[in-house]
């Protein structure tokens, strides 16, 4: 058996290596959008910093939440990774007590500036590489929880951490491109429907104006469903499907309606009816979906038997023109928001709250949503259609952290990969994409 190496020495000082040496492919990204000088034209914040201009800053907070950096005390491993300011464009890297102190002096006025800059930014992606002809819109609700004393932060529903308090954002995204409608800070007890609408017509007023509302389609879960929604959205001619309140007399209409099965596989049927809610000032088109629930396995205890199939039911409230079961597998869509809520929770650490201060913690918010924007219009540029899936954390992995040098031969500027390295095209070819992006300036 071979044995492992021996006295083994140690020396510091060696210059030029890094383990994210994949981050230039991201830095080429946002040289080509010439995002630094857009940040530096149409924000004028409020913050002043002796050694970081906000556009900085903001960059930073981009590059280490792409990097891996679940919190502003983690900072240190980019500081003492010498070669990564260079790699990103600056000077020196920020570092915990900036980033903290950026966000806590940050005023309101500031805040809609950022978020208005998002929305300049959301507009180049509804029409860069390809114009939108169609926009579906998906609404949800979240749970964080926290574990500190944070300003804003109440004790409400919560099914992973019961009695804990926590934040209750909104947030709506684009179904096509998966990007970042709008998205909204809450207290953890927020959870007035009434809160929703506001919300609502505001996300639509974010869809560009060339599509017509023909053409715009809602999807929501029950957190949405109240008549004022409902009226507006009839009202103002927005197609939607909406889950709907699981209250007694719909539980005592669903039971008996005459069902039609259209995926025997999974075994689920559908059925439509009319209903007037209470306190609806008419009657809504209905659709239920029964799946039948695998039988309970016998066991000796058991001695009475369950006599036929036990179901369970999801119900809609839609105004669109389909069959009852296109209308469940145009609202099965939606799952695809699911997936883009825990990517925000997971890899670039949404549930991770900064400050105790609720307004840096709803512009970290924002900062967040809009890092998660570029990285996916990241996706769509550069990277090949394949891979336009994949997680952060699946990027990172296989691109961005990656051990390399950093050498000027010849004042060349080259850097060096491991032998090991078998991406070395794919990573060449993303770097070329992104030496095409058009700039946001032009």
């Amino acid at each position: 058996m071979p044995k492992g190496l021996q006295n083994i020495h140690f020396t510091f000082g060696e210059k030029g290596l890094t383990y994210l040496a994949g981050i230039p492919i991201i830095y080429q990204f946002c040289k080509s959008l010439q995002l630094k000088r857009f940040l530096q034209i149409y924000l004028h914040l409020s913050h002043r910093n002796t050694y970081y201009h906000w556009a900085d800053l903001i960059l930073s907070h981009f590059y280490s939440t792409v990097a891996g950096i679940e919190r502003f005390t983690h900072l240190f491993t980019l500081i003492d990774n010498g070669l990564l300011p260079p790699l990103v464009g600056l000077n020196r890297f920020p570092g915990t007590r900036a980033m903290r102190d950026f966000l806590l002096r940050l005023t309101p006025e500031d805040l809609t500036q950022i978020e208005k800059l998002h929305d300049l930014l959301r507009s180049q992606m509804f029409q860069y590489p390809n114009s939108l002809t169609t926009f579906i819109i998906n609404f949800d609700s979240v749970v964080l929880t926290v574990y500190g004393r944070q300003e804003g932060s109440a004790i409400g529903y919560s099914h992973k951490k019961r009695g804990r308090p926590s934040y209750h954002p909104l947030l709506a995204f684009e179904s096509h491109l998966k990007i970042s409608l709008l998205g909204e800070l809450r207290p953890g007890n927020a959870t007035n429907k009434s809160e929703a609408l506001p919300f609502i017509k505001f996300a639509l007023k974010k869809v560009p104006s060339t599509i017509a509302r023909s053409r715009v389609r809602i999807r929501a879960d029950a957190g949405f469903y109240c008549w004022p929604t409902v009226k507006f959205l009839d009202e103002e001619e927005y197609g939607y499907v909406i889950v709907a309140q699981m209250t007694i007399p719909i539980k005592y209409q669903i039971v008996g309606l005459r069902y039609h099965i259209f995926n025997h596989q999974e075994k689920l049927a559908a059925a439509e009816f009319q209903h007037q809610p209470h306190g609806w000032a008419e009657p809504h088109r209905f659709i239920a979906i029964r799946y039948t629930l695998p039988k309970e396995p016998e066991t000796p205890q058991r001695t009475l038997p369950i006599l036929g199939d036990r179901y369970q039911y999801h119900v809609f409230v839609t105004n669109l023109d389909l069959e009852p079961e296109n209308i469940w597998y145009f609202y099965n869509g939606r799952a695809s928001v699911e997936l883009v809520v825990k990517e925000l929770e997971e890899n670039f650490f949404l549930t991770k709250i900064p400050t105790r201060k609720f307004l840096p913690n709803q512009t970290h918010f924002q900062l967040l949503l809009m890092d998660y924007d570029l990285f996916r219009w990241f996706q769509i540029l550069c990277l090949p259609q394949e891979l336009q899936s994949k997680t952060l954390k699946w990027i990172r992995r296989h691109f961005l952290t990656i051990p390399g040098r950093f050498i000027t031969p010849g004042h060349k500027n080259t850097l060096q990969f491991p032998a090991s390295f078998r991406k070395e095209h794919l990573i060449q070819q993303i770097y070329r994409n992104a030496q095409k992006v058009k700039s946001l300036l032009k």
